[in-house]
C-alpha cells in the first residue's frame, strides 16, 4: 500500500496554498495532492470575468505549473475522485483503483453549484459555472447577437451578466426576489447596481422563477411564473452553490452545513482537517459558527490547516472578505452583516463610489464599498476587530472629508 505523510483532498486553491505551507515547514515529508478535475489547481474568480470575455487563457489561470509541484516533490493525482475515506486506519481509495495510507489529511473538497429542479434543467446548453471547462464551455456560446437567460442575481450571476454584455450578448437576469441582493443590500443599494447594469444593456427579470425549460434545435424557451416566456440561445444557472461533504459523512465526521472543524481546522477527527468553501468554523470575531465562500478564506485556511498539520496550535483568526467586479464597479465587502441595526452610507450611491457602513449597537460589523479608495479598508477593519463604540461618530463615518484612522483613537 502507498503512504503519504500529508494528503491534500481536492485541488482547489486551498488544498495549493496548503501544499505550499507543508513544504516550507517541512522539507523531507511526503506531500500527496487528489483532484477530481484534470488541472493543477487555478484561480477561478477570472472565470466570470476575464476568463469568460477571453482575456485569460487556462494557463494564465493556474497557480503554478506543473513543474512547480514537481520541484516542490508533491505528488499529483489528477482527474481522481477519493471514493471512500476510512478513519480507523486512515486510508482513502482513490478512483483510479489505488489505496493510500496518510498520517493527516486536508478535506478541501469545495462545493457543486445548485441544481435547479424544474423540467428541462438538464437539457444541453443549461450551463452552470464552476470550473474552467464550464467557463469555456459558457464562452463558446457567447457569439455576439446571441440571446442569454441567467438565472439568480448574485456576485457570480452578475459578473457573468456583465462579462457576457461586453461580448455582445443579449442578457436577461431573472431573480426570485423582489430586488437583487436581498440578504444585504437595502433597497436603494440594490437600485443603484440593478440600474448601473440596466443602462448597460442587462435586462432584469425579478420577483420572477423559471418553471420549465424547451428546447428548440438550437435555442430555447423559458416558462416563467408569470406566464411569459422568455426566448434564448442558451442559459446559465447561479443560485449558489452546496458544499461537497459527502466524502467526510461517509466516514462518520461531524457535518453541519459543511464539515464541522473547530478553531485550528480540525474535524471531528484529529488528524484529519477541513479548510475552504466546505468548513463549518468558529468565527472568533462574531462568535458564531460560519461557512464562508472567499477566495481570501480558502487561501487563509489552507495556510492555516497546514501549520496545524505539522504541530503547530494557530487558532482562525481571519475577517473574511471578498470582492467582485461588475461592468468597471470593483466592489469589496468585509466583516459580517447579518446582524445589524444601522446603515450609514460614506459618499454618494449615485456618484457610483462609496461605502455602506453596517453597525450594531454602534459597533461596526461590516462594510461594503464599491469604487471605493482602499486607504479606508484598513482602518475599517481595525474598528471591525477592535469593536470600537462608535456612539456619537455618525457624521464623521459619513464623511468622506474625515479620515477613517482618526476614529481609531
Amino acid at each position: 500500500m502507498e503512504s503519504t505523510h500529508y494528503l491534500l483532498i481536492g485541488g482547489g486553491l486551498a488544498s495549493n496554498q496548503a501544499a505550499k505551507q507543508l513544504r516550507q515547514l517541512n522539507a523531507e515529508a511526503t506531500i500527496t495532492l487528489v483532484g477530481e478535475e484534470p488541472y493543477v489547481p487555478y484561480d477561478r474568480p477570472p472565470l466570470s470575468k476575464e476568463f469568460l470575455r477571453g482575456e485569460k487563457t487556462t494557463d494564465q489561470l493556474l497557480f503554478d505549473p506543473d513543474t512547480f509541484y514537481q520541484d516542490k516533490r508533491i505528488d499529483l493525482f489528477l482527474g481522481t475522485a477519493v471514493q471512500h475515506l476510512h478513519l480507523t486506519d486512515k486510508t482513502v481509495r482513490l478512483s483510479n483503483g489505488r489505496t493510500l495510507h496518510f498520517e493527516k489529511a486536508l478535506i478541501a473538497t469545495g462545493g457543486r453549484p445548485i441544481h435547479l429542479n424544474v423540467p428541462g434543467a438538464d437539457l444541453p446548453d443549461v450551463h452552470y459555472l464552476r470550473t474552467v471547462d464550464d467557463a469555456a464551455s459558457l464562452a463558446a456560446r457567447a457569439t455576439p447577437g446571441s440571446k442569454a437567460v441567467l438565472i439568480g442575481a448574485g456576485f457570480i450571476g452578475l459578473e457573468v451578466a456583465a462579462s457576457l454584455t461586453l461580448r455582445g450578448v443579449h442578457v436577461t437576469v431573472i431573480e426570485s426576489q423582489p430586488r437583487i441582493w436581498p440578504r444585504f443590500a437595502g433597497t436603494d443599494l440594490a437600485q443603484v447596481i440593478q440600474d448601473y447594469c440596466a443602462k448597460r444593456g442587462v435586462a432584469f427579470r425579478t420577483n420572477e422563477t423559471a418553471v420549465q425549460f424547451h428546447r428548440h434545435n438550437y435555442a430555447f424557451s423559458i416558462d416563467l411564473k408569470s406566464g411569459a416566456t422568455l426566448p434564448c440561445n442558451f442559459l446559465c444557472i447561479g443560485v449558489g452553490i452546496v458544499p461537497n461533504v459527502e466524502l467526510a459523512q461517509q466516514a462518520g465526521l461531524a457535518v453541519e452545513n459543511g464539515v464541522v472543524v473547530n478553531e485550528f481546522l480540525q474535524t471531528s477527527h484529529p488528524d484529519i482537517y477541513a479548510a475552504g468553501d466546505v468548513a463549518n468554523y468558529p468565527d472568533p470575531l462574531f462568535g458564531k459558527r460560519r461557512r464562508v465562500e472567499h477566495w481570501g478564506h480558502a487561501e487563509y485556511c489552507g495556510q492555516l490547516a497546514a501549520q496545524n498539520m505539522s504541530g503547530a496550535r494557530n487558532p482562525y483568526d481571519l475577517l473574511t472578505y471578498v470582492w467582485s467586479d461588475i461592468f468597471d464597479l470593483h466592489l469589496e465587502f468585509a466583516g459580517d452583516e447579518s446582524e445589524h441595526d444601522q446603515v450609514l452610507t460614506r459618499g454618494r450611491l449615485q456618484d457610483h463610489s462609496f461605502i455602506l457602513l453596517y453597525l450594531k449597537q454602534h459597533v461596526l460589523r461590516a462594510y461594503f464599498a464599491v469604487n471605493a479608495g482602499a486607504k479606508d479598508f484598513q482602518p475599517l477593519q481595525r474598528l471591525i476587530r477592535n469593536q470600537k463604540d462608535l456612539s456619537g461618530k455618525a457624521a464623521q463615518l459619513q464623511d468622506s472629508a474625515v479620515p477613517i484612522k482618526s476614529l481609531l483613537v
